[in-house]
């Protein structure tokens, strides 16, 4: 049973394709009606709308896609005094977030049993999980790999007919790449520096070998995978989507805050085709 389960889990994730998403964008500012028609895809903020300034969103046919922290939480969260109450493991510097004790049973079940279904109230499309990266190997964090997969297969199973998009977290993709449609990769042709504030391009051989080990992980686990990218200035954006732009991926160029969202997408995003495919 368990292996028909898993046959029929990778079935459905199989045939996404973010090629025929295009152009997406992400947003964590509020926005308008206007400003995401022109958009085939859009993640956002879920706390900044009603279930009916969504359903508006959507009238466009946008597909809008819903942020959902799992491995850090800002203190402005409604939420965030629930996952205080089981404590937390340290704190993000470069964000002031704290990080989330995802052992903790009751930590996960407010994430699955109380912050999920006020968000798929409203009627989203999907979701974004973020924060992934809060469990890196890298990390003190690295032994919650485990939960923080089990957490997103759960996502998966009490969702199964949402999109489901992974930020980052490329060391989770062999427990998690049934259970998600697509990852996103930050920072691939641009770089910022926390400590300065300061946009970067990034050198054409860190491009180079960013992009092969995206390649080898996508194609090992089968997972297809979204571009997003920062630039500060008109210069610095041309140059990351000259870049971005060979590669027939999707792909969105914002601000480090992602505060920004074009009417038209043009210089910040591109359209593909089903047949615009591949690396």
């Amino acid at each position: 049973m368990a292996i028909s389960l898993m046959q029929c889990s990778t079935s459905e994730k199989a045939g996404f394709q973010p090629e025929l998403h295009t152009p997406y964008a992400v947003c964590y500012a509020q926005v308008s009606p206007s400003q995401v028609h022109a958009y085939s895809l859009v993640i956002l903020e879920p706390d900044f709308y009603s279930e009916e300034e969504i359903q508006e969103l959507k009238s466009g046919d946008t597909q809008i896609i819903a942020y959902l922290t799992l491995g850090e939480v800002d203190e402005n969260r409604w939420y965030y005094s629930l996952l205080q109450e089981q404590g937390f493991l340290g704190k993000n510097p470069n964000w002031n977030s704290a990080f989330i004790n995802l052992e903790n049973t009751q930590s996960r079940n407010v994430l699955l049993q109380q912050v999920l279904p006020k968000i798929m109230a409203k009627g989203v499309d999907g979701l974004f999980l973020d924060t992934i990266d809060a469990v890196a190997p890298v990390t003190e964090r690295a032994h919650l790999q485990p939960y923080m997969a089990q957490l997103i297969k759960d996502i998966h199973e009490e969702y199964p007919q949402k999109i489901i998009i992974q930020n980052s977290g490329i060391f989770m993709l062999e427990e998690t790449r049934y259970a998600i449609d697509a990852f996103m990769t930050e920072s691939l042709a641009s770089d910022y520096d926390f400590s300065s504030g300061e946009y970067l391009v990034r050198s054409d051989e860190d491009y180079h070998n960013r992009l092969e080990y995206l390649r080898f992980y996508s194609d090992k686990y089968e997972v297809p995978f979204f571009i997003l990218d920062f630039a500060d200035t008109p210069a610095k954006r041309d140059r990351i989507y000259q870049r971005l732009d060979s590669l027939n991926r999707p792909f969105f160029i914002s601000n480090i805050g992602l505060s920004d969202l074009p009417e038209d997408p043009g210089g910040y995003a591109n359209s593909l085709k089903e047949e615009d495919h591949g690396l």
